[in-house]
């Protein structure tokens, strides 16, 4: 299947080098290329949009037409599948409900799908930022990618809304073979729920992070195919001698949460963190000098961002991950008597150059396919 760049680049969309420029965020934040794209300001959605529907060969929607017929339809699916899943509904086309979505499943990942709606189901194509507004404008959930624009506001974090609210007006139901839709809902909800984690969605990874020894974890590093693998192979080393470790994400002055471990338990929703690294000094020491510094400074904020880490001592150590001069990301350790900082120094070198590798992968194989006439032939 040709790629979503090489369209765009294709209909003169975008130039090269701004799509090597996206390339590069999409290693970084795990951000797929298209939002990267339209976050960056290069395309807009309807042109994402439209040439995803030329890739994928389905019927596609653009932000705004998904954030119309997705709101009228939110009691067809649970919430939390909405959110974890990324379906849409949309609508119904015949006897088939249509779900937009920007994931890709297999036959029978939707075969799993459609037995457990109960009922046939219509896929529709979808960029991932119409998924991501579609989301915070209905549940609260920022988009992960509002701060690659180098204009990005950052706003404090709020309380997701209610998704329905009830009114006293009486709404026609949904009704499908003779069956009120919401009923059907209401029944299955709990099995969904239930399962949705298991039968639909890729198998979660074990929340609990391997320990690796210095060359176990260069080795995994050289390998890695991911930011996560990245992330792993950094994190597995560093619990070795911290029992608190975590990466995030430094971007325009704004300090974003990657992954984090406490006592070699994953923090969940460790990626939802963000702040602005001004509130953050020892953070942004680190980020100004380049090197590894040890934690002096303990205001409000960095209490209640070590608090998100569960860790309540006050000795960190912050060691950056430098890429082309800039530090793109910073581990924070806690203090322990086992630290080597000379060993996570290291570590953290090597996880420079296998993000640096993982980029360049990704822009050699764009121009291999643009140089063999795949995009402008």
């Amino acid at each position: 299947m040709t790629r979503l760049g090489e369209i765009l680049l294709s209909e003169k969309a975008l130039t090269a080098s701004e799509l090597d420029a996206a390339l590069e965020n999409q290693v970084l934040y795990g951000l797929n290329i298209g939002t990267c794209l339209v976050e960056m300001g290069y395309v807009t959605d309807d042109d994402v949009a439209r040439c995803l529907g030329k890739q994928t060969g389905q019927a596609f929607l653009t932000k705004e037409q998904l954030l119309a017929l997705g709101s009228q339809n939110l009691s067809v699916i649970p919430p939390s599948v909405i959110e974890i899943l990324r379906l849409v509904p949309v609508g119904i086309d015949g006897g088939a409900l249509r779900i937009a979505t920007d994931h890709k499943f297999s036959q029978k990942k939707q075969t799993e799908i459609e037995k457990i709606l109960g009922r046939k189901i219509e896929l529709v194509a979808v960029t991932g930022y119409a998924v991501d507004c579609f989301l915070e404008k209905t549940f609260g959930i920022e988009r992960p990618g509002r701060f690659l624009s180098k204009n990005a506001i950052m706003k404090t974090p709020k309380k997701a809304p209610a998704v329905v609210e009830k009114s006293n007006e009486q709404t026609a139901p949904i009704v499908i073979n003779w069956m009120e839709w919401k009923t059907l809902v209401d029944t299955k909800q709990d099995e969904m729920s239930a399962r949705v984690r298991n039968d639909i969605s890729n198998p979660l990874p074990n929340r609990d992070v391997a320990p690796l020894s210095l060359s176990d974890a260069a080795e995994r590093l050289s390998n890695a195919t991911s930011r996560d693998d990245v992330a792993k192979s950094v994190l597995g080393f560093s619990t070795n001698s911290s029992g608190t470790a975590a990466l995030v994400i430094v971007k325009h002055g704004i300090v974003l949460g990657w992954k984090a471990y406490s006592n070699r338990k994953m923090i969940p929703n460790f990626e939802a963190f963000f702040s602005t690294i001004e509130t953050l000094p020892d953070l942004k020491q680190c980020v100004m000098t380049k090197k590894p510094y040890w934690g002096k400074s303990m205001t409000a904020e960095t209490k209640q961002f070590l608090q998100t880490l569960h860790y309540t001592g006050e000795h960190v150590a912050f060691f950056p991950i430098v890429l082309q001069q800039r530090v793109i990301a910073v581990l924070l350790c806690d203090r322990s008597e086992k630290l080597n900082p000379l060993n996570i120094a290291e570590l953290c070198l090597k996880a420079s150059y296998a993000l640096q590798i993982l980029i360049l992968r990704a822009k050699l194989l764009s121009s291999k396919l643009m140089n063999s006439g795949l995009v402008f032939s």
